[in-house]
Order: structure tokens, then C-alpha cells, then sequence
């Protein structure tokens, strides 16, 4: 019916694909894509993934350890005094405003947690820490499970 010029054929030669498997990247500013040339394994695959993408999956598709981490003077939020640590919570509100895409939300949850730590001590992020854990031992959604991971990720710079 479509002779040498099937749909399969015209999209191979259009997309310079000359082998199979043939993986290539198709990001939102390059509808010519780019070619993937890593390692043949899924962790490779899933790295390039997340480096092009922005984000922080593991092979199963979960959340890692490092998702939602911009951890923008966290550290020395926590080592400062309590004298300190308004100014450096000012700081950090600055920062955030500057964020833009996902790392704004990470921001928010940053800038919620300090101001939280200031109001209610050093101890609150060991608290909400738990409390994430008893949630996300319970049958949530997948969409609840990435929202308190990415949460307790953050919490957990300021132990």
C-alpha cells in the first residue's frame, strides 16, 4: 500500500536513524532531537533522562534522595545562632523569589521549613520528618508519595 516509502521508513530517514535500537531525546527547543550516545544499560539511560530533564528518578521511576534538593543557605541556616538565623532566613527568601520552574516550588517548601524551624525549633524537622514517614508507609497515590519524599528530602538539610 505505501511501497518503499512507509511511515516507518520516512521517519527513520527523516530523524537520521540508521540502526536499531535508535534512542534519541526530544526536548521542547529541538524538534530534530538529539542523539542519545551513552551507555547501554538502564542506569545510563535513566542518568541522561534526568540530566536533560531536570529531574531526580531512580530505574523504577521513584523519587531519589537528591529530588527537590536546591539547598540554597540551608547549611548555614542551621549553623547559625538564633541571633542569626532571621537574617539568614531573609536571605533565603531573597533567593527564592529568583527561582523559577519546579525549583520555585523546592524553594517554597525550603522557605516553609525554615520559617517553620525559626517558629518552632530546631526539633520540627525531625517531627515533620516523621510524620512523612507514617504517611507514606500508608496506601497514598504516587503523586502524595513524590510530594512527601521530595518533602522529607528537603527537611532532612535541616537536621
Amino acid at each position: 500500500m505505501f511501497g518503499t516509502r512507509t511511515p516507518t521508513r520516512v521517519t527513520a530517514v527523516a530523524y537520521d536513524v540508521c540502526g536499531f535500537p535508535t534512542l534519541k531525546f526530544f526536548p521542547k527547543s529541538n524538534k530534530a532531537g538529539e542523539d542519545y550516545d551513552g551507555g547501554q544499560d538502564l542506569d545510563d539511560f535513566v542518568t541522561f533522562i534526568n540530566e536533560k530533564c531536570g529531574t531526580s528518578r531512580d530505574t523504577k521511576g521513584q523519587l531519589t534522595a537528591k529530588a527537590g534538593i536546591v539547598d540554597t543557605l540551608v547549611k548555614e541556616f542551621v549553623s547559625a545562632g538564633n541571633d542569626e538565623k532571621k537574617a539568614v532566613y531573609e536571605r533565603i527568601e531573597e533567593e527564592v523569589e529568583k527561582l523559577k520552574g519546579s525549583t520555585a516550588r523546592y524553594g517554597q517548601i525550603y522557605l516553609k521549613a525554615s520559617k517553620s524551624c525559626l517558629e518552632k525549633g530546631g526539633d520540627y524537622a525531625n517531627s515533620e520528618i516523621q510524620c512523612l514517614e507514617c504517611m507514606l508507609n500508608k496506601a497514598i497515590s504516587a503523586v502524595k508519595a513524590d510530594e512527601f519524599t521530595m518533602k522529607e528530602n528537603i527537611l532532612a538539610i535541616f537536621i
